[in-house]
């Protein structure tokens, strides 16, 4: 099932100055300059504990009916989802193995065939719903800070 790619433009857009507001806050980056419709995606860029650049990049397509796809990318965009782009600490596939990312879905090649896609936005066993792009930019922010090193 996917949604009009307006309907996600506009929800991402909508979501993205809450998360602008956190990112600014946070003393962290933001690039949203190349969203569109065809292309609803965004890159966030956090700083480890030992003080390295990591760039997430979130691909909403069909949001907020599904999660973003969120993978870490090299600076330029173009590397992608290798284990030396993760912060250490991550699950090894590699994966930001949260509910809220699409690519941790059997359905996508993640680790979880026990994760129904649909649920996404529910509550996890010990924790709260992660269910805006507010809220997974500052629960990345919090998993990577806590980070000192690379997956690889």
């Amino acid at each position: 099932m996917t949604i009009p790619a307006a309907v996600t433009l506009d929800a991402v857009r909508t979501e993205l100055a809450l998360a602008d507001a956190y990112v600014r806050a946070a003393g962290l980056s933001l690039d949203a300059a190349a969203l569109t419709s065809d292309r609803p995606a965004f890159t966030v860029t956090f700083r480890n504990g030992a003080g390295e650049l990591f760039y997430a990049e979130f691909d909403c397509r069909d949001y907020p009916l599904h999660p973003p796809t969120i993978e870490f990318v090299d600076a330029a965009g173009v590397r992608r989802g290798l284990p030396s782009l993760y912060p250490a600490g991550f699950h090894p596939a590699p994966c930001v193995c949260m509910r809220y990312n699409r690519k941790a879905y059997a359905d996508a090649g993640g680790p979880h065939s026990d994760w129904r896609l649909i649920d996404w936005q529910l509550a996890t066993p010990g924790g709260g719903a992660v269910d805006s792009l507010a809220m997974m930019v500052s629960d990345l922010h919090a998993k990577v800070s806590a980070s000192t090193g690379r997956l690889g």
